[in-house]
Parts: C-alpha cells; sequence; structure tokens
C-alpha cells in the first residue's frame, strides 16, 4: 500500500527529533556560551580588560567573537555531523528494528527524507535559535553587529549541512553502528594520509624527491575538508575594525557538495538490501573496493611505521614491510567483512595485492619512470626557485631567490646535473671540506611544476677555481651580488616600518663574555648605512665554505638585528589592538666601514665593545680548548667558558681554583 505521504512524514520526523534530544540541547548549549553569553557576562560584570571604554570592547566582541569561533566551529560540525547520523539512521543497524521500520506502509524516500531532516534540524535549528538571541542581546546592549554574526550563522550552517550529509552518505554503505564513525572519520582524512604516507616513501626510494606536486596537494587539501575550511576560516586582516576571513566562501563550496552526498546517500538507500544490518560493508559492490584499499593503506602505514619504529634505513627493509602489511591487511580486511577468522582461502586475492605492491616498491625504487635522471633543459624553463643554497655566514640571506635569467636558469640545470650523479657521494664529514643543500623549483613554459631536492652534497674546496665541479658553479651563483640581494629579500622586509636594531654576540672584554647591545641612535640612519655597504658589496658577502680561510678573515660573529613591524599591527596599535613584529638579521663584516663608523659612533662598538671575526672566535674557541685540556679540566674559578669540541659540541664550562 502507497503512503500518502510520498516524500516526508511528519511522525518520524518528530519521534527522531524528540528521541535523540540531549544531541541538539547540547550541541546548541555550546554556542550559547561561546557567542551570546561572554557578551552578556561581560556588560552584567562592567569589566574592560582592555584600554579602550565598555562600549567599544562591547562591539569589538560583538565584531571578533562570532568569525573567530569558526575554526572550532569546523571540529564542532565534524564531530557533531556523525552524531547526528548515528542517532537517525541507527535503525539501519539492527535487523529487528530495520524491518520493522521498513514494514510501515511508507516509501524508501520518505524514510530517508524524514531521517535525514531530522539529524539536520539537530545542527540548524541551535543555530538560528542561538543568532535570534545574540541579535537581541546586542541590540539591548548597543552593539548589534548583523554582518559577522550573519556570517557565522551562513559559514557554520553550511559546514554541518556538508559533514551531516558525508556521514549520512557513509551511513549507507554500512551495517554496523561502529563502524560508522570509523568510516567516516578515515574517509574524512584519507586523502592527506595516503599522499603523505606516498610521498614519504617516495622520498626515501628516489634521490632528489622533494614533494608531490603542488597541483595533487591542492586537490588533497580540497579533499581533506577540515584542512581546506580551517585554512579559509582564520581571520586574514582587519577592516574598520571589522575581521574579514582568508576565504569564507569555501564554505558554499562544501555546502553544495553536502547536498550532493545527501542526494547519493538517497539513491544508495534505495537500493540497500536490509539483511545487511549489522555488516561491516553493507554494499556488495564496495567490498573489493573496501578489501583492497583497506590492504593498500595497511601496507603503507605498517610499512612505514614499522620501518621507522626499528630505525631500519634502507629501500629493502621499508619495501618488506610495506608488502608484509599488505598481505596482512588484505586479511584482516576479509576477517571484517566475513565477521569470521576462517578467511585462509582468501590467500589468492592476499597473495596478488602483495605482489601488486612488491611491483609498485620496485618500480618507484629502481626509477622505472626516469626520476632521478631528469634535468630538464634550460630553454624549456621560464623560472626556477631556488632554495637553501645560501651558504655562510648563517643570518637572513636563507629566502628562496627567482631566476629568470637565461644565463642563471643554466647555470642552475648544470648544478642540477652534478647533483644528481652525487647519491652514493653524500657528505658524511670525511674527505671533503663542506656540504651544500639544493633544492630546486621549476616553472615551465607551459605552468608545469617540477620540484627536486639534494641534501649533503659534498664540496671541495680545491674545485673552487675547477672549471664544471659543483664547488665551483655554486659560488658563482652565489657571487652574483643581483642574487644575494634577492636572498636577503629586501623589498618585502623594507614594506613594514623599522623600529629598533641591537647586536648580538658581541665581545665585552671587561667581563670577557659574550652580550647583546641595543642601539641607542637612529635606527633608519643605521640601516641606510648598513643598503650603502651592500650596494658597495662589503656586507651580505655569500661563502660557500664554512671553514673557509676568506670566510674566516671577512666576517663577523656578531649579527645585526632590526626589529620591523608591518601596516596592518601600526594601524592596530594606533587603535589600541594587539601587535606583532618580526625580525631581520645580516652579519657584520669588518669591511663594512659605514656600517662599523655610525656603530662606534653610537657607542655599540669601540672602547669595551668589539665585533670578532670568525676567524678570530675560532682560534679563540681552539685556545680555551687547549688550556681547558692542559689544565686536566681547571679552569680560573672567576670566568665562564663556552668551549667548542671537535666534534662540535658545545659546552659551558666554569672555571675552578686550586685542587
Amino acid at each position: 500500500m502507497r503512503s500518502g505521504t510520498s516524500f516526508f512524514n511528519g511522525t518520524l520526523y518528530r519521534k527522531a527529533f524528540l528521541r535523540f534530544w540531549p544531541i541538539w540541547a547540547i550541541y546548541g548549549a555550546q554556542w550559547l556560551l561561546l557567542i551570546p553569553m561572554p557578551l552578556l557576562t561581560a556588560a552584567l560584570q562592567g569589566r574592560n580588560p582592555g584600554v579602550t571604554s565598555m562600549d567599544n570592547y562591547l562591539s569589538m566582541m560583538a565584531q571578533e567573537t562570532p568569525p573567530s569561533l569558526l575554526v572550532y566551529g569546523s571540529l564542532s560540525a565534524i564531530v557533531a555531523g556523525v552524531l547526528c547520523a548515528m542517532a537517525v539512521f541507527s535503525y539501519l543497524y539492527s535487523s529487528r528494528s530495520v524491518c520493522m521500520m521498513h514494514a510501515l506502509p511508507l516509501r524508501r524516500e520518505t524514510l530517508f527524507a524524514s531521517h535525514y531532516l531530522a539529524g539536520l534540524s539537530f545542527l540548524l535549528l541551535p543555530h538560528l535559535a542561538v543568532y535570534a538571541l545574540t541579535v537581541a542581546v546586542e541590540a539591548a546592549l548597543g552593539c548589534l553587529a548583523l554582518g559577522p554574526l550573519t556570517q557565522w550563522l551562513l559559514c557554520q550552517s553550511g559546514m554541518c549541512l556538508f559533514f551531516y550529509s558525508f556521514a549520512a552518505f557513509c551511513a549507507m554503505f554500512t551495517g554496523n553502528l561502529v563502524a560508522l564513525p570509523v568510516f567516516y572519520g578515515i574517509l574524512n582524512f584519507l586523502a592527506y594520509i595516503v599522499a603523505s604516507l606516498v610521498e614519504g616513501v617516495c622520498s626515501e626510494f628516489l634521490f632528489g624527491f622533494r614533494r608531490l606536486p603542488d597541483a595533487l596537494w591542492e586537490a588533497v587539501t580540497w579533499l581533506t575538508p577540515w584542512l581546506s575550511l580551517s585554512d579559509s576560516l582564520h581571520i586574514d586582516y582587519y577592516r574598520d575594525s571589522s575581521p574579514i576571513l582568508i576565504e569564507p566562501s569555501v564554505t558554499a563550496v562544501y555546502a553544495v557538495a553536502g547536498v550532493v552526498f545527501a542526494v547519493a546517500a538517497l539513491l544508495v538507500y534505495r537500493v540497500r538490501h536490509l539483511e545487511t544490518a549489522g555488516d561491516v560493508v553493507a554494499v556488495k559492490m564496495v567490498r573489493p573496493v573496501f578489501r583492497y584499499g583497506f590492504a593498500f593503506c595497511t601496507g603503507l602505514t605498517g610499512g612505514v611505521w614499522t620501518a621507522a619504529l626499528l630505525a631500519q634505513s634502507g629501500t629493502a627493509a621499508l619495501t618488506f614491510w610495506v608488502v608484509f602489511w599488505g598481505v596482512v591487511g588484505c586479511f584482516a580486511a576479509e576477517m571484517l567483512l566475513k565477521k569470521s577468522f576462517r578467511v585462509w582461502k582468501a590467500w589468492k586475492g592476499s597473495v596478488a595485492l602483495g605482489a601488486v605492491m612488491l611491483l609498485l616498491c620496485l618500480s618507484v625504487n629502481l626509477d622505472w619512470y626516469g626520476f632521478e635522471t631528469r634535468v630538464p633543459a634550460a630553454d624549456q624553463v621560464s623560472s626556477v626557485e631556488v632554495w637553501d643554497l645560501s651558504g655562510a655566514p648563517y643570518d637572513d640571506a636563507n629566502g628562496g631567490i627567482t631566476l629568470t635569467d637565461p644565463e642563471d636558469i643554466r647555470l642552475v640545470t648544470q648544478i642540477h646535473q652534478l647533483a644528481t650523479q652525487m647519491e652514493d657521494q653524500q657528505y658524511d664529514g670525511r674527505g671533503t671540506d663542506g656540504y651544500a643543500n639544493l633544492y630546486l623549483t621549476y616553472t615551465f613554459s607551459d605552468g608545469r611544476e617540477m620540484a627536486r631536492a639534494y641534501d649533503g652534497l659534498p664540496l671541495q674546496e680545491a674545485d673552487l677555481d675547477t672549471q664544471g665541479t659543483l664547488t665551483y658553479l655554486a659560488s658563482q651563483l652565489l657571487s652574483d651580488r643581483d642574487i644575494v640581494e634577492q636572498m636577503y629579500d629586501f623589498t618585502e622586509v623594507e614594506e613594514g616600518r623599522i623600529m629598533d636594531a641591537y647586536l648580538s654576540m658581541v665581545w665585552n672584554t671587561q667581563t670577557r663574555s659574550y652580550e647583546d647591545v641595543y642601539i641607542d641612535g637612529s635606527v633608519q640612519d643605521l640601516w641606510d648605512a648598513m643598503k650603502q655597504d651592500f650596494a658597495e658589496g662589503t656586507i651580505g658577502v655569500r661563502y660557500l665554505l664554512e671553514d673557509s680561510q676568506e670566510r674566516q678573515d671577512n666576517t663577523c660573529v656578531t649579527d645585526l638585528h632590526f626589529a620591523f613591524m608591518d601596516r596592518e599591527s601600526v594601524e592596530a596599535r594606533e587603535e589600541g589592538r594587539p601587535t606583532s613584529s618580526y625580525e631581520w638579521t645580516i652579519t657584520l663584516t669588518p669591511n663594512a666601514t659605514h656600517t662599523l663608523e655610525l656603530l662606534r659612533e653610537y657607542g655599540a662598538l669601540g672602547g669595551v665593545y668589539t665585533a670578532p671575526t670568525y676567524g678570530e672566535y675560532l682560534a679563540d674557541e681552539e685556545a680555551r680548548y687547549s688550556t681547558y685540556s692542559a689544565s686536566g679540566g681547571e679552569l680560573p674559578a672567576d670566568v665562564a667558558y663556552d668551549l667548542t669540541h671537535p666534534d662540535g659540541a658545545t659546552v659551558e664550562v666554569y672555571g675552578v681554583s686550586g685542587g
């Protein structure tokens, strides 16, 4: 007999809504405590922790509180979504209840829609109630801010629509109540987990592997809703004291996806077999996907973690554990599907899965795809980013550089070509004079990208003048002043307002210790003097080999630090809001005449303060260690020594007199 109501049944809706009232009551209570209650409490207590008036403080709370809670709201939506789906569709997971429900003279569409809308009401109705109550409170206090509050309502409701619909979709594929939150949680983060595991395996197997392509990670972010939403719902900046979120429109995309998942859930529900209640996977055609997908993920996860836990390096051990856990995962999946431990008949599928995973590991390890040897032709590259090839000294010249000049790109490809041949020559501290790290990102003329990373490439000081060697080519790159200027990133740094400056590692000849000295003078003049020295090539010079004699003679251990405040922070400080600053550092040199002259004029250098060269510092440390060794470990009692051991460890030793 056909139902008189073809799509919705009010009785079912009310029964579900009232039966599971603790869910929506608790969910709504948390938002009451988070949004209107703090505002009301602050007004009743009359306490203003800021420096503004009470009216301004309440207005600021009304503007900032709802948007600032959206990142937390994404977590809340994840948990609440699956709880609501578990509640309203719990009848599907018991043979008695599912048969009773489907014995009613109602179509499946009616059953689904009534329960689905009841669960959605658990989330949306509390939002509306909190919204209305907050509007009333703000209007009574004279700080009504409809914009931020409406933004919270729409974004939070959009997130809840998506996560609840996705949970309802997952609910259609299982007949086990415990399996639902497990499947839901795994599928929410599956793309990110698998991509991370694949990246980890490839970094072990492939020399020069840096990361998966950015386009793939962008897709992974979209397929990991919480990552995408939490990144998009942070407060980016303030405009007229109103917080501006990074990209709130992302919630609209997921809300649309939620509608799609709801429709898909209905389609699956229409063909779902009632006798599958209690099964881990209720849809027969999805079981092979579950079996081998579960085994594949188990193999990657178990392989990576076991190799790391046992501290086993090398591709052979990783390959063994990936295949081993893949086979184990296949048997485990079969146990879950059949609800039995008698699954030895599934050995054929397990062996096949193990063979496939072994083949995949070998294909990557043996580089059947030509990844390790691929070096792009210079004329096909429009630009290349180079990271971590900044050399010494270790100041703020560590930013990436983007090269577009054809000659510079050709030089980088030559360095890259040499790097691909050094897999078995990585730096081990013996027989070499140093090492270099090289991170490259090529952008081709057609927009494609290619990334590579090489750590511990060995360098020889004797090769500095030998053309065609890695040491020679890398030093040529670091000797280009335009490239070095880009490393220090002056353009971005100077966008902020300079606030103050100080010196670190200044030697005090009286106390015989290193100190920080703050600058008492015009910081802007000091910045200009440093820029003039940089233009003359007497500061900011890079050295490929840290302990080369040239580096020891021409750099100091003393660093010059400048503190900046960005434009937004300057405006925030004027409005009494929290501010932030950033620091920029450059190492002094004995040749930076303009900078040194001004520092002496300000009293930061000269007199008892000196800026030792790096060579003097090393000689002093070596002398101290020799004294320490010769004295049998005894030093004058009134002196503290920072002793650098030959193995690189720094030990602070206080001298003792007498026996």
